[in-house]
């Protein structure tokens, strides 16, 4: 056999008793984590997403209205201004961040109160979430671009300070942060005008990018829990992420790994002897 066909074999060998273990992988790369809904070409600066129905703002000052799920758009008398939300709920609570800047509680129909231990956010700050899915938790924004967390044992903590985009550019603004008010997922989403979207899938303790796909200026952020799905207004468009799962190693019971194990060893030594004959054949040619 021609030694390109030998290392053919032995590769071929090789992805038969690894393929199983590397198809999550090749799964994921395969699935769009971001993709377009519609306005591409239209810098949108604010969404709101029930089911079917999207209202968006554009950042020329229109405000347009899909109830189709974004197939077509049409105009919304009266060109209202998509207001950003500084008050949220989350199973039996309500959260609030007042004029001042303070984080407000209340438990059922009680009045709101001052979260004992809650930061100064300053008198800017709007950005609060609390995600159904971790009851107690709040995500809240500083106006100086802090991210903060409330554990459910009520103490707050700074979370995420954005690093600098480079050496003559500081660190992008925090433009929104959105999850879900049905337990779907305990995952929270923040977008910045600079960095897309960060994702914590913890409560906001600990946060990754994930706007593969998006344009880096993400201005705003809603949560649908009726279609699985975020939306996020960009300066290319409207795009949309849908819950997915996370590639998670295989599982295999104890008999099945041990010869899954004997099978990879058994191919890689086959795959050594085939290239150590190819690599003798060809010194015995020369």
């Amino acid at each position: 056999m021609h030694p390109r066909a030998t290392a053919t074999v032995a590769a071929a060998l090789l992805t038969s008793v690894l393929g199983s273990a590397l198809l999550p992988v090749y799964a994921l790369a395969a699935t769009s984590w971001w993709t377009p809904v519609a306005l591409r070409g239209t810098a949108v600066s604010a969404v709101s997403a029930s089911g079917k129905t999207l209202i968006v703002r554009t950042a020329d000052g229109r405000t347009l209205r899909s109830t189709d799920a974004g197939t077509t758009f049409n105009g919304v008398a009266g060109n209202p201004v998509l207001s950003p939300q500084n008050i949220v709920r989350s199973g039996d609570d309500t959260w609030e961040i007042d004029s001042n800047g303070h984080v407000l509680h209340a438990k059922g129909k009680g009045r709101l109160q001052l979260d004992p231990q809650g930061p100064d956010l300053g008198s800017t700050a709007h950005l609060v979430v609390a995600p159904a899915a971790s009851l107690g938790v709040v995500v809240a924004v500083a106006d100086d671009n802090t991210v903060w967390r409330r554990g459910q044992d009520g103490d707050w903590k700074r979370a995420l300070i954005l690093l600098p985009q480079g050496l003559l550019r500081g660190a992008p603004a925090i433009t929104s942060v959105t999850a879900f008010t049905q337990p779907l997922t305990g995952s929270i989403y923040l977008s910045t005008d600079g960095y897309a979207v960060l994702i914590s899938t913890d409560g906001g303790d600990d946060w990754i990018r994930a706007g593969p796909g998006l344009p880096d200026s993400v201005y705003d952020l809603s949560a649908d829990a009726d279609q699985h799905a975020v939306y996020a207004a960009t300066s290319d468009g409207l795009w949309m992420h849908v819950l997915q799962r996370l590639p998670s190693p295989p599982a295999y019971t104890d008999a099945a790994l041990v010869w899954r194990w004997i099978g990879i060893v058994l191919v890689s030594l086959a795959a050594a002897a085939a290239a150590t004959f190819a690599m003798m054949r060809l010194v015995a040619l020369r």
